[in-house]
């Protein structure tokens, strides 16, 4: 019962939050706008404001009917991803022009989706046959790589970006499944799991929070010092290689 009136309590949250969903047009190459509505959809389901909240609520269950320590594990793992992919989505923006690099703003939707849906199916394969884990991995690796592909669909990454958001993604994923596992878990009932979860998505589907403000913050201030530090170093580079120092 109390496991039920929390929910509802933090469902009433998420309605409560202000929330739009934007549904930009993308057309495919033959005009195909079912095509492109249904990767707007993908795309958007694996925003910050959407993963974040399934996030707190996986932690939250598996304090409930597994351990505080599995939960510290996930709520560890995922906020490890989410500090990594801010602070390389705020060195190439504002940095990345001064060494020469063509990696603009790594992906943080693949970065996310790796994390938490890669943490939630070594959640859910554990203590299963390999056949069970065999599949559960097949389906979260699909739909990791549909979200990754949606954001070079939509065009807001390039294939470089996403692929540096997945690895992050990843290695968190791998870290906790490291972890995780020598907890010795009990597999988890993936009804309950998969409803509550799948509640938790709708709910929170179209929740924008203001993390690219954020770190479009943070850029224009390490910019400015990226600029000076690029100018200092043009200056020294100068001076040792003026006529009077050779």
């Amino acid at each position: 019962m109390a496991t039920i009136q929390a929910f509802l309590a933090f469902s009433a949250v998420l309605r409560n939050l202000r929330w739009q969903v934007h549904w930009p047009l993308v057309q495919s190459s033959k005009g195909n706008v079912a095509f492109s509505s249904f990767t707007v959809v993908v795309t958007s389901a694996s925003d910050s404001g959407v993963l974040l909240p399934v996030a707190l609520v996986s932690a939250g269950m598996l304090w409930l009917f597994q351990s505080r320590r599995a939960a510290w594990l996930l709520l560890r793992s995922v906020f490890l991803a989410v500090v990594l992919i801010a602070a390389l989505k705020v060195f190439f923006l504002s940095c990345g022009a001064h060494w020469q690099a063509s990696l603009i703003s790594p992906s943080g939707h693949a970065c996310l989706s790796a994390a938490v849906f890669g943490i939630l199916g070594t959640v859910a394969a554990a203590g299963r046959p390999a056949p069970a884990r065999i599949a559960i991995a097949a389906l979260v690796a699909l739909l990791v790589g549909i979200i990754a592909i949606s954001r070079v669909v939509v065009g807001v990454h390039t294939w470089t970006e996403v692929i540096v958001g997945l690895a992050v993604g990843v290695s968190a994923q791998l870290w906790f499944a490291w972890s995780y596992a020598r907890t010795q878990p009990p597999p988890v009932d993936l009804k309950t799991f998969g409803l509550v979860l799948s509640a938790t998505l709708l709910l929170a589907f179209g929740i924008r929070l203001p993390a690219e403000s954020f770190i479009r913050h943070m850029t224009k201030r390490v910019g400015w010092s990226c600029e000076l530090a690029a100018s200092d170093r043009d200056l020294r580079v100068g001076v040792i290689l003026s006529p009077g120092r050779r």
